[in-house]
C-alpha cells in the first residue's frame, strides 16, 4: 500500500469534496432551468411518469389563444361628471370632425337681498381657459344659449342627445390663442340677458321642495362651431363655491376690483361666472353674480362625423363584425374597441382553476406624419358589461386604489400597452361574467387619440397571455 503524507491526504479529500459539490450544483441548476423551461413549453407534465396528475396542482400557460378587436361607436354614451369641458372642434384624418359643447345650470352666489333695482348697467361673464388643444390664429364665434329643460344632478345625459334650446342669447368673439395656453376670458353679454335675469327677483332663490330659480332659469348651453382653424379650449366649471354672502356690500363698477376681492364668507375659487351690474333705488352701484360650479347639473355633448375623415385613412368598419388589421379608440366618448376571446369559454369546461396572469398586450400604430409618439394617451381604461347589461370597470381596478395592478399605460420603449385583466378572466371563469368580451376605451376628456394594430401576425398584433394553475380535486 502505498501511504500518502497527510497533507496530500487532506488536499486529495478537499478536491473530492469540492468536486462532488460542483457537481450537485451542476444538477441542482440542471433540474432548475428544466423546471422553468417545462413550465413555459409544457408545465402540465411534470411529474407525469412519477404519480398520478391528479395527485399534483398543474400550471398551464399560452399566448395563443385566439381573439378578435372590433371597432364600435354608441350613442348612448353618458356624460361622466366634470368639473372641466371641452368646447370647438378638432379634426383628424382618420378619424374625421369632433365637435364638442357643454350644458350647465347656473347657481345664485345669494338669493336676493330685496333691492329695488333702477337699472342694469352691464353683464360681464368670465371664462376659465384651462388649456388650449389646437392651433387657433384667427377669432372664432362662441355660441351661448338658454335651453328649455329642467336639469337634474341625480339624471345621467348622453353626449350625443339632440339639443332642447329656448332661444340664442348671444354669439361673442373669441381672440386668437396660444395652445397649450391657460387664460381668464371676460365677455361683455347684452344688458338684456341681465335685465331678463332680474325680471322676477322673487325667483332669485334655491328650494328642493318647490320651483326655484333652476326652474326659472334653466341653464346655458354654450357651442363654438367652426369651419377651420381647428382648436378647443378647455374650460374650468368651479367657479365660486356657495356661501352667504353679505346682501348689503357695496363695490364698485369694475369687473377687476370683483375678481380681486376677498370680502367676508366668499372666496373666488374659479372665473367661470356671470357678474350684473345694476343701480338701486337709492343711486348704489351693486352686484349679482351666478355661479357655474360643481353643484351645478351639467354635461358634455359631442358630435363626431367620420365621414369628414380622409378617404385614404378614415375608419372602414364600425359596428360591423368584420375584422381589420387597424382598431381605433377614440376619446370624447368616439369609437372604442371590444375585444372578444372566445378562447376563454374552454376554461369554464375545467373542474377548478385558479388565475395566475392574464394580460392584454396592444401594439400601438404610428407613422412620420399623423401618429407619433409624442400623440399617444398615456393610458388607457377597460369595461365589461355586466349581466343587468350595464357597463363598468373591470374587476382588476378594485385591486388596489390607484389602478397600479390594471397597468394600462403606455411605454415607449416597445410601443405597447399592457393591460392585466386576471380578476375578470376569474370572474368570467366563475360565471359571474356572461361574455369573453372587454371594451377598450379612452377617458371622456382626453384630448387623444389611438390607433392599434389588432387582428395580424401574433409577432406584431394584439396577444392575450394567459397563465393559470388546474387545481388538484383534493384541495379545491
Amino acid at each position: 500500500m502505498i501511504r500518502l503524507s497527510e497533507p496530500t491526504g487532506n488536499k486529495t479529500v478537499v478536491k473530492r469534496l469540492f468536486g462532488k459539490h460542483i457537481h450537485n450544483l451542476l444538477t441542482l441548476l440542471a433540474a432548475t432551468a428544466f423546471f422553468i423551461v417545462s413550465c413555459e413549453e409544457d408545465p402540465t407534465s411534470i411529474g407525469g411518469s412519477i404519480l398520478p396528475l391528479s395527485d399534483f396542482d398543474s400550471i398551464v400557460a399560452t399566448d395563443t389563444m385566439s381573439t378578435a378587436m372590433y371597432t364600435m361607436f354608441s350613442d348612448s354614451e353618458i356624460s361622466s361628471g366634470s368639473y372641466s369641458y371641452y368646447l370647438g372642434s378638432l379634426y383628424d384624418p382618420y378619424f374625421g370632425l369632433t365637435e364638442a359643447g357643454f350644458v350647465t345650470q347656473l347657481q345664485l352666489d345669494m338669493e336676493w337681498p330685496g333691492y329695488e333695482i333702477a337699472s342694469v348697467d352691464s353683464v360681464k361673464m368670465t371664462i376659465d381657459v384651462q388649456d388650449v388643444v389646437g392651433e387657433t390664429s384667427s377669432p372664432g364665434m362662441m355660441n351661448l344659449y338658454e335651453i328649455n329643460e329642467i336639469l337634474s344632478s341625480d339624471s345621467s345625459y348622453l353626449v350625443g342627445r339632440d339639443m332642447s334650446v329656448e332661444r340664442q342669447i348671444t354669439s361673442f368673439s373669441i381672440p386668437p390663442l396660444e395652445e397649450g395656453s391657460d387664460t381668464v376670458l371676460v365677455v361683455d353679454l347684452p344688458v338684456s340677458f341681465g335685465e331678463y335675469i332680474l325680471r322676477d327677483t322673487s325667483m332669485l332663490f334655491k328650494s328642493n321642495n318647490i320651483p326655484d330659480f333652476r326652474t326659472y332659469f334653466k341653464g346655458l348651453y354654450f357651442s363654438y362651431p367652426q369651419s377651420d382653424n381647428y382648436h378647443m379650449l378647455y374650460i374650468n366649471i368651479s367657479g365660486l363655491m356657495p356661501g352667504s354672502s353679505d346682501p348689503s356690500r357695496i363695490v364698485p363698477r369694475s369687473f377687476s376690483s370683483i375678481v380681486q376681492r376677498v370680502t367676508g364668507q366668499v372666496s373666488l375659487t374659479s372665473n367661470s361666472t356671470i357678474t350684473i351690474y345694476y343701480t338701486d333705488a337709492e343711486d348704489n352701484d351693486r352686484v349679482y353674480i351666478l355661479l357655474m360650479n360643481n353643484t351645478c347639473a351639467k354635461y358634455s355633448h359631442f358630435v363626431h362625423n367620420y365621414e369628414l375623415a380622409d378617404p385614404e385613412k378614415k375608419i372602414k368598419y364600425i359596428n360591423e363584425p368584420i375584422v381589420d388589421t387597424l382598431v381605433y379608440i377614440q376619446s370624447m366618448s368616439g369609437v372604442y374597441s371590444k375585444l372578444v376571446i372566445p378562447g376563454l369559454e374552454v376554461l369554464r369546461s375545467l373542474p377548478s382553476i385558479a388565475i395566475n396572469k392574464a394580460r392584454i398586450i396592444l401594439p400601438v400604430y404610428l407613422n412620420a406624419d399623423d401618429y407619433t409618439e409624442d400623440m399617444v394617451p398615456s393610458g388607457l381604461l377597460a369595461r365589461y358589461t355586466n349581466s343587468e347589461g350595464t357597463k363598468e370597470l373591470l374587476p382588476d381596478y378594485s385591486v388596489d386604489e390607484n389602478y397600479a395592478f390594471v397597468d394600462g399605460t403606455y411605454s415607449k420603449v416597445t410601443d405597447q400597452y399592457k393591460i392585466n385583466i386576471a380578476s375578470f378572466v376569474q370572474e368570467y371563469y366563475e360565471g359571474n361574467i356572461l361574455e369573453p368580451e372587454i371594451e377598450i376605451y379612452l377617458p371622456q376628456l382626453s384630448a387623444d387619440n389611438l390607433i392599434v394594430k389588432a387582428n395580424r401576425a401574433a409577432d406584431d398584433g394584439i396577444r392575450f397571455e394567459l397563465v393559470y394553475t388546474v387545481l388538484n380535486e383534493d384541495q379545491k
